[in-house]
């Protein structure tokens, strides 16, 4: 099963993404985002428990944000071309978007998100 979701800006209450799928096991992980062509504005992937994402076989660009144990936002890295390695130091988990999320979360860094749980949804990515 597919746990899904919205993340939110807690101290603004503001919905950064309101389409958010959780992916926990490792064939999710390993596939990614690797099968899409791209992603809608507000759609995200949340990867806990990671510190490491590769753009490898990617067709976009995508923005990565890390979050630390306590869902605080500790790291950006925008326009992340095809065919690269990141590893977010500090990282716990990673939400990666497409490329160009109209928000300023460079000002937003040490401010924790909040994932409210939709219902599970069971279907393959």
């Amino acid at each position: 099963m597919i746990k899904q979701g919205r993340l939110y800006l807690h101290s603004r209450q503001l919905c950064l993404w309101p389409e958010v799928t959780v992916l926990t096991n490792f064939p999710q992980r390993f596939i990614g985002l690797l099968l899409r062509q791209g992603l809608a504005r507000g759609q995200a992937f949340w990867f806990p428990n990671c510190a490491a994402v590769h753009s490898w076989g990617m067709q976009f660009a995508m923005d990565v944000v890390g979050l630390d144990a306590q869902q605080r936002i500790v790291s950006i890295q925008r326009n992340v071309q095809p065919g690269r390695l990141l590893h977010l130091k500090q990282t716990r988990s990673i939400i990666e978007c497409e490329a160009g999320l109209p928000f300023p979360l460079e000002r937003w860094l040490g401010e924790s998100l909040h994932f409210e749980e939709k219902e599970v949804v069971d279907e393959v990515l």
